[in-house]
């Protein structure tokens, strides 16, 4: 009897079905999918296997037509329920869910499928059996072949239509899923003694098994949770169908200079015991030191919080320091994207437990669409650089200036730096944004006009990350080489907090650049962590007051005498200071009387763009030279 394969591919998805359902694995769409794929090929080869039994026994030995004709039919309609939950399986993590023609789609194969059922179900249906050849055949058996091709050629063409919206070894499964059963299908045609079509359609369930669905791939080897690509696909998942959720996360730092690598491992499965134990949701190990479960119910998820929480307080024999971030509820955020980054962000705070809220969320989203600023405006040239004059007191000139960066929005309104800078600090574009200030400071060197009218040098600020991910350096020697500008003409401001970052670095870098010609100004001296080392060590000609230095000098007595001594001290390292946020008339005779070198504030001269900044020095120094 020809029912060998059939056999075969029987025990296959036997296998296939168990190691699936002992594994441990996530509540997903595609995951349900799969599960109804291999329950539909195993009915399917059953009654693959039945209806040639049956037909053979019809044909020669009298049995129940009725019966093997009811048995063919079923065996058909599950054939295309193959078909229908393949094409489903592919279309349903591809088509976009909020498009109108996504949805009509969706219902038509659906409506499709089920007038197929009913035409396959009242249809009549033959069969004959000679030898190896047994098969079915008539108007219900043409239906089953039209739509099983419909279902797999429909399968194949949004596979290939959505290439890009998936992996590149989904597209291959898929492919070889469909293609080997188009095949089969083909060749059982042609050759019906070759039962081919249940073989084909259970090495498919493997092929995906394998490739896509294999729960092992979502599992940490060492602890057993879920890993980080788990929780990507269960966040996907959750947005995609609009079910909300809550999730608790918890990283814990241990003290490294206490614990070796044995007692942090164990540390670890400690905790992954803990979450374990917590409950039945899903724990998910997301980074070597970062936990998370997620749960249905808010109340829940707190409850459990506090309790992992008391228990790491409890142990004694590890040190350790834990923050934890808790989102109440996933539908704050408008999708998998905005989720990811805030976990991104706020898992890295210094605050031992973060609660996300719209407020927190749209502050992320306010930090993001800066980002975009930022990106956009080095993209379209839209970064401008604003001058803002320095007075320099024993020459009763302005012979000095800061280059400030600005951003244009497209409405041609200017962006705060309050607004841009610390965000961009943060996401590493202050690197590019530094660089491309430098090359206009250098462009509007190179012009002359500035030089013509008294200018002699331009101060830039260089930022902290600038000496932590790149070599200022050379950088700066390739820019003024390229728009050939005087070192002289360049000072470089460096704030207390990038002194305090990778100081040694920081020192090579500047002693190359002062063998150039470069000067150093330390900058928003009296914010950060001021000592005594950080002006006397490093190769600084210029020492800034911050403005609210400067404005403590005419509040409290205090700040005055500090300052007062300040300067002495720093004149007799043959330093020259800068005092900003000069405002008033008042304040800027002070400050001349205290012997300051040079004076920068609004009583002078706002930032302004670099026409403006012209005009003034030519009006202020009165001369070309």
């Amino acid at each position: 009897m020809n029912i060998e394969l059939q056999c075969c591919a029987l025990f296959i998805i036997f296998a296939i079905a168990v190691m699936f359902i002992r594994e441990k694995k996530l509540d997903l769409m595609n995951r349900k999918l799969f599960q109804r794929a291999i329950l539909a090929c195993f009915a399917c080869l059953i009654f693959d296997i039945l209806s040639v039994i049956l037909i053979n026994l019809s044909v020669h030995s009298g049995f129940s037509v009725a019966l093997t004709e009811m048995v063919c039919k079923f065996y058909i309609m599950l054939l295309v329920l193959q078909g229908y939950f393949g094409y489903v399986y592919a279309s349903t993590s591809l088509l976009p869910g909020d498009k109108m023609w996504a949805v009509i789609v969706k219902y038509m194969s659906h409506l499709i499928f089920v007038v197929g059922e009913m035409m396959m179900l009242i249809l009549p249906i033959g069969f004959t059996a000679e030898g190896r050849v047994v098969y079915s055949f008539g108007p219900s058996t043409s239906v089953a072949y039209v739509l099983s091709a419909i279902y797999i050629l429909s399968t194949i063409i949004t596979t290939i239509a959505y290439r890009k919206h998936m992996p590149g070894r989904r597209f291959i499964a898929m492919l070889l899923w469909q293609g080997l059963w188009l095949l089969a299908a083909a060749i059982q045609f042609a050759q019906p003694q070759l039962l081919l079509v249940g073989f084909a359609s259970s090495f498919g369930m493997v092929i995906l098994y394998i490739q896509l669905e294999n729960p092992s791939e979502y599992i940490d080897a060492s602890t057993g949770l879920f890993t980080m690509n788990a929780l990507s696909a269960y966040v996907h998942d959750r947005y995609k169908y609009d079910k909300s959720f809550s999730l608790f996360t918890a990283q814990i730092h241990y003290l490294t200079n206490y614990v070796d690598y044995n007692m942090e491992q164990a540390a670890v499965m400690r905790t992954a015991k803990a979450l374990v134990a917590l409950g039945p949701e899903p724990a998910f190990r997301i980074d070597d030191d970062t936990f998370c479960v997620v749960y249905d119910v808010k109340e829940r998820m707190i409850d459990k919080a506090a309790n992992i929480k008391r228990q790491k307080d409890g142990v004694t024999d590890l040190p350790a320091k834990g923050t934890y971030l808790l989102i109440p509820d996933s539908s704050i955020m408008s999708g998998p994207d905005e989720f990811f980054r805030f976990l991104h962000n706020y898992l890295e705070t210094e605050q031992e437990i973060t609660i996300a809220d719209e407020k927190l969320v749209q502050k992320l989203r306010d930090q993001n669409r800066i980002k975009e600023l930022i990106d956009e405006a080095l993209r379209t040239d839209r970064v401008e650089v604003f001058y803002q004059p320095f007075y320099n007191v024993k020459g009763f000139c302005f012979d000095v200036a800061e280059a400030l960066v600005r951003i244009r929005t497209e409405d041609g309104d200017i962006v705060p730096p309050g607004e841009f800078i610390p965000i961009a600090e943060e996401t590493g574009q202050i690197i590019p944004l530094g660089i491309r200030v430098f090359e206009k400071v250098c462009a509007f060197l190179a012009k002359g006009e500035a030089i013509r009218y008294g200018l002699k040098q331009v101060e830039v600020n260089i930022s902290a990350a600038q000496f932590d991910y790149d070599n200022p350096a050379k950088f700066v020697k390739q820019i003024l080489d390229e728009y050939n500008v005087d070192p002289s003409c360049i000072n470089l401001e460096i704030t207390e907090t990038a002194a305090a970052k990778n100081r040694d670095f920081m020192l090579k870098n500047m002693n190359r650049l002062i063998e150039k010609g470069i000067d150093f100004s330390l900058d928003d001296f009296g914010t950060g962590r001021s000592n005594i080392d950080y002006f006397v060590n490093m190769p600084v000609k210029n020492i800034k007051f911050d403005y609210t230095f400067t404005r403590g000098f005419f509040e409290n007595d205090k700040t005055k005498y500090v300052l007062s001594g300040m300067m002495d001290i720093l004149h007799k390292l043959d330093m020259n200071i800068v005092a900003e946020g000069i405002e008033t008339e008042e304040q800027m005779k002070v400050m001349t009387e205290l012997g300051i070198e040079f004076i920068q504030g609004y009583y002078f001269s706002r930032p302004i763009p670099e026409p403006e900044f012209i005009a003034f020095l030519k009006e202020k120094n009165g001369r070309s030279e």
